[in-house]
C-alpha cells in the first residue's frame, strides 16, 4: 500500500507542475507576449552565433556614426515647431551647432549639444540631440530620398516633416 501512495503523490506533484509550467508558458508564449519576442532573440542570437550585421553591428555591440567635419542643412515645411525654418547644422566628433538660416527663428543664437548617430540602413541615419535636462531631438534622415523627420523634446512631442541635404562631407562616410 506504502509504494502505491507515494506513486499517487508523485503523479499528482506532477500534473500540478504541469499545470504551473503550461501557465508560465501559456503567459510567455502568447504572439504578443514582450517576453517570448525577448527569449526568441536571445535564443536567436545563441543558437548559432549570429555575425554581427556590418551596418547597426547587432547582436553584438552598437556602432555609430562619427558626423566629424560635416554640414548638413534641413528645412521643414510640415509641422508645429520648426514650420517655416532651415537650419545649417555643422558637426564634430561629438557635437553639433545648429543655427537657423531661414525662416522665422533667423536671428536666433546658435545652439550646441552633444549627438549620437546610428545607422538604420544604408542612406538612413537615426540622430538624437542630446540636451540639458535629460531632453532630447530625435532625427531619421533618409539621404536617398532627402527626407528629414524629427521629433522634438516638448510634452506636446510636435514632429516635422521636411528635407535634408548634405552640404559638406565630413571624414567618415555615412554608410
Amino acid at each position: 500500500m506504502r509504494p502505491a501512495r507515494t506513486l499517487i503523490a508523485a503523479a499528482v506533484a506532477a500534473v500540478a507542475l504541469a499545470g504551473t509550467a503550461t501557465g508560465v508558458m501559456a503567459a510567455t508564449n502568447s504572439p504578443a507576449s514582450p517576453a517570448r519576442a525577448a527569449q526568441a532573440a536571445v535564443a536567436a542570437a545563441a543558437a548559432h552565433h549570429v555575425k554581427p550585421n556590418p551596418l547597426t553591428g547587432y547582436p553584438t555591440k552598437i556602432n555609430t556614426i562619427n558626423l566629424d567635419g560635416y554640414q548638413i542643412v534641413t528645412s521643414y515645411p510640415l509641422g508645429k515647431l520648426d514650420a517655416g525654418n532651415t537650419y545649417l547644422q555643422t558637426y564634430t566628433a561629438s557635437t553639433v551647432t545648429a543655427v537657423a538660416i531661414a525662416g522665422p527663428y533667423v536671428g536666433s543664437p546658435a545652439v550646441t549639444y552633444n549627438y549620437i548617430a546610428m545607422p538604420i540602413t544604408h542612406h538612413i541615419m537615426l540622430l538624437v540631440w542630446l540636451e540639458p535636462n535629460f531632453q532630447h531631438n530625435t532625427f531619421v534622415y533618409n539621404f536617398l530620398d532627402h527626407e528629414s523627420s524629427v521629433v522634438t523634446y516638448d510634452q506636446a512631442g510636435d514632429p516635422s516633416l521636411g528635407s535634408v541635404f548634405i552640404v559638406k562631407t565630413g571624414k567618415h562616410r555615412i554608410p
